[in-house]
């Protein structure tokens, strides 16, 4: 269940919280955050203690706890629900923050929970969390929920990715379009450097049958064409990173909760880079391996 209320804390002026922007307000049950999957980071949930007649209470998230009292803990503070007049209700926990509404936005909602056992409403939305596939058993329980509640309205049960599809649609089609031509470029890169390295080993033969003649092994000739391409790569890996760091600002927009400047990105590309380079440097250097040294010292 989730609503608009107002938030009234004493000691911090109205006015200051209306600047905050509008604030949200979520029913939740003790169960709600494990099946929501929303962390507690300091503090406590909700429990089957917090009813109607109990102590009230309440849990903000990051972001809410932090424009409140910014350098101050908030567990143990006092915030009112609905009206300066109404009872005080303890702050139990802070969550992470989780995105409500729209995905997209910069600056992460303001959220706070309380207990739906202290909460005068009388609808609201039951999430469930099942093992396999979620969009088989949607019928199965939509059935289940009508049976139990006969004089409510038709009940609605769809998986929650079917929920978030139109607001994840963009970011999808965006993810997988960067994959395709990231995955591109990467064959374009592979293949040019199987050509370079290729067309290298060739006008290179004398050079091996020599080094073959001499006595050397052929992973010492396989060593040196591929720690040659490992060079060209790492270079051209170097300069490409220097350019990602400085053009990073104008892909933010375009990133949901990825840094531009992510490390492990980074170690994932230059990684996957290097993986390809030995590849496409493998095959010349096998075959300059197995070069007959008295044809290649007969070759211009």
């Amino acid at each position: 269940m989730t609503y608009n209320d107002e938030l009234y804390v004493p000691g911090i002026d109205t006015a200051k919280i209306n600047r905050l922007g509008d604030l949200v307000m979520q029913g939740a049950s003790p169960s709600y955050f494990t099946t929501a999957g929303t962390r507690i980071v300091r503090g406590r949930g909700f429990t089957t203690e917090d009813r109607a007649g109990a102590a009230p209470v309440v849990v903000l998230n990051e972001a809410l706890a932090k424009a409140l009292w910014p350098n101050e803990n908030a567990i143990g503070k006092c915030v009112k629900v609905g009206a300066d007049t109404a009872p005080c209700r303890a702050v139990v926990g802070i969550s992470e923050n989780v995105k409500f509404g729209a995905i997209g936005g910069e600056q992460p909602d303001l959220i706070f929970h309380v207990p739906m056992a202290q909460v005068a409403e009388n609808q609201g939305t039951l999430f469930l969390r099942v093992r396999g596939n979620v969009t088989a058993q949607s019928e199965a329980i939509r059935r289940d929920l009508q049976r139990v509640m006969p004089g409510s309205a038709y009940v609605l049960a769809r998986p929650l990715a079917n929920v978030l599809a139109p607001e994840t649609r963009s970011w999808r089609l965006g993810a997988t379009m960067f994959a395709i031509f990231g995955g591109l470029a990467l064959v374009l890169a592979a293949i040019g450097l199987y050509s370079v390295i290729a067309y290298s080993v060739t006008q290179r033969t004398h050079e091996m049958g020599v080094r073959i003649a001499l006595g050397a092994r052929v992973a010492d000739v396989v060593t040196m064409i591929v720690r040659d391409a490992l060079g060209v790569v790492l270079l051209g890996v170097a300069i490409g990173l220097g350019l990602a760091l400085s053009a990073g600002h104008w892909l933010a927009p375009l990133l949901y909760q990825v840094s531009p400047k992510d490390p492990r990105v980074y170690g994932a590309v230059t990684a996957v880079l290097m993986g390809v380079a030995v590849i496409a440097s493998w095959l010349p250097a096998i075959r300059a391996s197995r070069v007959d040294p008295s044809t290649a010292l007969r070759a211009d």
